[in-house]
Formats: C-alpha cells, structure tokens, sequence
C-alpha cells in the first residue's frame, strides 16, 4: 500500500514538473526572440537598418498577437525584468496595450514610456498616450519629469504646420490632463527644488493650477531663484489677480447649455462645446455669470480634456477654462485656510 502510495506521489510530481516545464519552453522561446531582436538603439539606425530591425519588430508582435493565452504573460514578465532593455519596454508596453488595455498594462506603460530615451523615439506619438492616461485619471509624473528633463523635447504635428510643442507646452499637456490633486504635488515637489532646472515651469504651471491647495503651496515656496517676472506673477496672484467679470446683462449661453456641452466634452464629443464657442467668441463671461460652484469639478475636467487633446492650441483652451476657474474659486481668505 505504502509503495503504490509513494509511486502515485511521484508520478504526480513529475506531471507537475512537466507542466511547469512546458509553461517555461514558450517564455524561453519568446525571450529569445526578444533578445535578438532588441539588441539596438533606434536613433543610432541608419534607414536600411532600421527596415531591417521594423520586420524583426513586426515578427514579435505577430508572433505574440496570434499566441496570446500564452505569450501575454511571457511578455509582461520580460517588460518587468530589470534588465529589460529601455526601448524594448517601451515598443513591448505597446504591444501588450493594444491586446491588454488593463490598468495594470497602463501603469506599465507609463512606467515604459518615462524611463525611455526620447531620442529613440518619436515625441507626437509619445505624448497623446501619456496626455490620454493623465485624463483618464492615471498619475503620469513621471513621464512629466522625464519631459521636463530633457535639454529639448519638441515635436510638431503636421495638421498644424508649423506650430511648435515645445518643453513649456508640453508640460502642460502631462501636468494638465491629470486631476489636480494629483498633478498639484507632483509640480510642487519640482518647484521645490532651487537647483531643479525645471522648477520656473513647475512654478508658472502651478498658477495655472487655479485650486485652493496650489494657491496655499505658492504662498509657502520658497521663490529664491525664481526669475523676478515668476516671483511678480506670483505675489500678484496671491494678493490681487486680474480676474475676468462676468457678462453684464443677460447672459448669452445658459448654465444647462454649458453643462450638456461640458459633460459632451469629457465624453470625448467636443462639437457641442465647439458649436458654442463659435457661436459665442467670449462666453467665459457667461459661465462665469451662470456657473455655480458644484460645476467647478465638470469645468476641471473639461479644462483636462484640453491639456490632453496634446496639441498647440492646448495652452489656449486650457487659459480659457483657467480665467473661468479663478474668477470662480479666487478669494484672498482661501489661500489663509489650513488644508
């Protein structure tokens, strides 16, 4: 009985065994196929070259598109692994988006595209994915940090000729489009820092924030090193801001036509929104007349949906939400108030 018992364990253990064995053969396949593939740095691809290591790109993704009950998890374990190469995270992170858009293959994404190098990449592409995360609600500062570090990220989209993202534009599409209370500690902590390079950004994007928790962080940082117009800007802001007046008269636009085009908006359906616009050039003064205070959070929000459209225009629609938010939420006693 004992014997049968014990030749049963082991034929059991070699069963596992064997499982776990064939589970191994197809992540080892494919991370052969990684390693070969992935073993060089775009930027440094002559045109010949870089048609050559496309196919071999293009035969991972097939290969794992059409294998992926099996080769999904493969993929994640080698993105993860911390000796994955920085490009290879980030075309891989792609991949796995397109066949597993799960907040935890977002999170991996941003991880991706903040840690690769932007010389090997290109920025119109990058960008509308971390703009798009940010508005989703995701923290995207550290791709923010990598923008801002860099000497001179740049790009330009072709529908808008010649119109430049440049670092200061850019940074308020990543800042932007995340909820502010989480871009807001996020700027705070760079303007913190006197030797941070980017901090004169940090600082001026701050401002825009438009929140009661921004305005109390601008009245504590320390502005040494700041450049005399920031500090102006500043101490203008917390003590008299110019702020925007509301329409006299009847109001153009009613507060349920702004609702219904706002909530349109964060929908992804701009055209009401834009019909109003049209229709009335400077209809802030109205929603500064009609808006109440509990729309403040939908007016956030559409003003996100802006920074995250990541493109030249979106300074200027994100200033428009911003001179209705303060002429709102601006009060000397809120920048007094404990948090």
């Amino acid at each position: 009985m004992k014997t049968n018992f014990l030749l049963l364990f082991i034929l059991i253990l070699a069963a596992n065994c064997s499982t776990e064995a064939q589970k191994k053969l197809p992540c080892a396949e494919i991370q052969k196929l990684i390693n070969s593939t992935y073993n060089f740095k775009p930027s440094k691809l002559d045109a010949n070259e870089r048609t050559t290591k496309s196919a071999a790109m293009d035969a991972v993704w097939e290969k794992v598109t059409a294998n992926q009950k099996e080769l999904l998890p493969c993929l994640r374990g080698a993105i993860n692994s911390p000796t994955a190469d920085n490009f290879f995270k980030f075309d891989a992170s792609n991949l796995l988006f397109s066949l597993d858009p799960t907040d935890e293959t977002k999170k991996t994404l941003i991880k991706a595209y903040a840690e690769v190098d932007f010389d090997d990449v290109d920025l119109q592409y990058w960008m509308p994915y971390i703009a798009r995360l940010g508005f989703e609600g995701f923290d995207v500062s550290t791709a923010g940090e990598s923008w801002l570090k860099h000497p001179n990220p740049f790009y330009y989209l072709p529908q808008h000729g010649t119109l430049k993202v440049d670092k200061e534009i850019g940074a308020l599409i990543i800042y932007g489009s995340m909820d502010e209370s989480i871009a807001t500690p996020a700027l705070v902590k760079i303007a913190s820092q006197e030797n941070n390079p980017a901090r004169e950004i940090a600082a001026r994007l701050l401002m825009r924030q438009s929140t009661p928790e921004a305005f109390r962080e601008l009245k504590k940082l320390n502005q040494k090193g700041l450049s005399e117009n920031t500090r102006q800007n500043i101490n203008a802001l917390l003590t008299k801001p110019n702020l925007l007046t509301a329409r006299e008269g009847k109001p153009k636009i009613t507060r349920q036509e702004y609702l219904d085009a706002f909530q349109k908006l964060v929908d992804g359906k701009p055209d009401a929104f834009m019909d109003l616009a049209i229709k009335v050039t400077d209809g802030e003064k109205d929603a500064i007349a009609v808006m109440k205070p509990e729309d403040i959070p939908l007016i956030r929000k559409a003003r996100r949906y802006f920074a995250a459209t990541a493109n030249p225009h979106s300074p200027e629609w994100y200033k428009s939400f911003t001179d209705i938010l303060m002429a709102l939420t601006w009060k000397p006693e809120i920048i007094e108030q404990k948090a």
